[in-house]
C-alpha cells in the first residue's frame, strides 16, 4: 500500500491521517491570540487595540469615510455605581451597556470600549435610528437595577462641508456626548 505525499506547512508529510494537523493547531492559536489582543475580556466587544487599528486604515488617503457614522457612549456616575454598590455592580454596568449596544447598535456597528466606561460605535450605515432603541433600552432596563444606570451618547455623521477626517467626525461626536453628559448633571 503506497502513502500519499502531503505538503503540510512546508513539512513532507507522508501520512494521510497527518493531514495537516500542525497547521489547522497553528489557526487556532492565531484566531485565539488575535481574540486576546482586540476583544475586551469583560464586554466581548472589540478592545482599544481594535479601535486604534480601525482608526489607521480610517485615517489612510483613499479611505471612504463618507458613508461613516461615529457614536460615543460614556456610563454616567460609574464612580458613584462603584463606591455605594461595589466594583461588582460597577462592572455590571459597563457589561450591561456593551450587552445593550451589541442588542441594538451592534446589529449595524462596530463596538469598542476604549476606556473604562466609554464605548465607540463606528458604522458605514445609518444607526441614528438604533440610538433611540439603545435608550429604551437601557430605560427598561433601569427597571431591573439597584443602583441607576444612565448613560450619555454623542453620534456624527459624514458631513462635506465638516468632516475632511475621521477625526472630525469622532470630535463632533464626543462633543455631543459631552453635551449630553452636561445636560443629566
Amino acid at each position: 500500500m503506497s502513502s500519499n505525499i502531503i505538503i503540510c506547512g512546508g513539512a513532507i508529510k507522508t501520512s494521510p491521517l497527518n493531514f495537516c494537523k500542525e497547521d489547522t493547531m497553528k489557526n487556532k492559536m492565531t484566531e485565539k491570540l488575535f481574540e486576546l489582543a482586540y476583544t475586551d475580556s469583560m464586554t466581548e466587544v472589540q478592545n482599544r487595540n481594535a479601535y486604534e487599528e480601525r482608526l489607521k486604515k480610517l485615517r489612510k488617503p483613499n479611505a471612504n469615510i463618507s458613508r461613516i457614522t461615529i457614536i460615543v457612549v460614556d456610563v454616567n456616575g460609574l464612580k458613584e455605581i462603584n463606591d455605594s454598590y461595589g466594583h461588582f455592580s460597577g462592572d455590571d454596568a459597563i457589561k450591561t451597556v456593551a450587552k445593550a449596544l451589541k442588542d441594538t447598535i451592534g446589529l449595524k456597528a462596530d463596538i469598542y470600549r476604549i476606556g473604562g466606561d466609554e464605548f465607540v460605535c463606528i458604522s458605514e450605515s445609518n444607526v441614528l435610528p438604533y440610538i433611540s432603541q439603545f435608550k429604551d433600552t437601557i430605560y427598561f432596563i433601569n427597571n431591573e437595577k439597584l443602583y441607576n444606570l444612565s448613560v450619555s451618547i454623542g453620534y456624527s455623521r459624514f458631513h462635506e462641508k465638516y468632516s475632511k477626517s475621521i477625526d472630525d467626525i469622532i470630535c463632533r461626536a464626543d462633543e455631543k456626548m459631552y453635551k449630553d453628559k452636561k445636560s443629566k448633571r
